[in-house]
């Protein structure tokens, strides 16, 4: 479970932010089995992916390539293409993991909307 779930912080809304994803600028890490998947259900081909690497824990995994805007699955205007899927990477759906992770993000560029969280009930980021 994310740490924005433990510590039940309210973020504004992805489909609505005006922040164009830009914590999908980078791409993301996937998993060989949700490569797998994607590669399978016709969702993907085998270049919208890295040729993998092992990271400092050990594990193998697959960054995405980049689009125009960033994620090559980022669609045309708004949004990831596999929302909906049923197959979107797991990372994408816990990213930003920690307040950690979020400030670091933000410092970076990549999480704009990290000044309007709020922790639930305290009114306070």
């Amino acid at each position: 479970m994310s740490e924005a779930v433990k510590l039940q912080i309210l973020m504004p809304d992805c489909a609505t932010y005006p922040c164009q994803e830009q914590c999908c600028s980078e791409g993301c890490d996937v998993w060989p089995h949700e490569r797998t998947a994607l590669l399978e259900a016709g969702l993907a081909q085998a270049s919208d992916f890295d040729e993998g690497y092992e990271d400092d824990e050990g594990d193998w995994l697959f960054r995405t390539t980049l689009g125009p805007r960033g994620c090559i699955f980022l669609g045309a205007q708004r949004g990831c293409r596999l929302h909906g899927s049923g197959l979107k990477p797991a990372v994408c759906v816990a990213v930003p993991r920690s307040t950690v992770e979020a400030d670091e993000m933000a410092a970076e560029g990549m999480l704009p909307c990290r000044a309007e969280w709020r922790e639930l009930g305290t009114g306070s980021p």
